[in-house]
């Protein structure tokens, strides 16, 4: 196996990690919506399968890294969806991240996606 195949899985497993992620978001309004007798089952249900995805990524030296409530800087491995809406010098605060950002060691495999908020709402 070649360095180039290593990173290619590497970037495959990042990318598979952060759709999880999201899945795994989203599971949360299934939650919401399924009835009381289900709760419990469905809620240790995803705290497995988010244990296991932090387990997964942690065997491969990856993690995934998240920044809600974090303010905003360039140097963070994100893209923010709204950045233009803070061009006037206003200090934005991550309020949610989309995606998040996988990282190896210390460099950002994926590159996460995030929604910006003024920092003082």
């Amino acid at each position: 196996m070649t360095q180039q195949d290593v990173d290619d899985h590497r970037v495959a497993i990042a990318e598979l990690a952060s759709e999880y992620w999201k899945l795994l978001r989203n599971y949360d309004h299934v939650l919401a919506a399924a009835p009381e007798n289900l709760r419990a089952g469905l809620t240790a249900q995803a705290k497995f399968g988010a244990r296991r995805l932090v387990a997964i990524l942690a065997g491969t030296g990856m993690r995934i890294e998240t920044f809600d409530g974090v303010a905003y800087s360039v140097n963070l491995p994100v893209t923010a969806v709204n950045a233009d809406d803070f061009a006037d010098g206003v200090a934005p605060v991550i309020e949610q991240t989309l995606e998040p950002a996988i990282i190896f060691g210390t460099a950002a495999i994926k590159t996460g996606r995030v929604y910006l908020r003024a920092s003082n709402q």
